[in-house]
């Protein structure tokens, strides 16, 4: 699997997992999601992780769940210091 999207109800978002490489041709996934903080305004969060291999990082993909998104989410949030309603 190269693409996953999941849907999350807490906050209302979606999370995009595709696999890509880098430019130095690293196997990665991105994890993207955009949020809507407190003053309205829609923000985009991204990392990326690196693999050893494409198969390993279909695996990653595919065994993405929802409780992962909502982690995902919520370490961002976090880690930018952005505040949700």
């Amino acid at each position: 699997m190269n693409f996953k999207i999941i849907p999350l109800q807490n906050p209302q978002t979606q999370i995009c997992l595709h696999r890509d490489c880098s430019e130095s041709g690293e196997e990665i996934v991105r994890i993207t999601t955009y949020v809507t903080n407190s003053t309205g305004t829609e923000l985009m969060l991204e990392r990326t992780a690196k693999f050893s291999d494409a198969q390993t990082a279909q695996c990653f993909v595919e065994d993405y769940s929802e409780a992962s998104a909502s982690k995902f989410v919520s370490r961002c949030v976090e880690e930018d210091k952005i505040w949700i309603s």
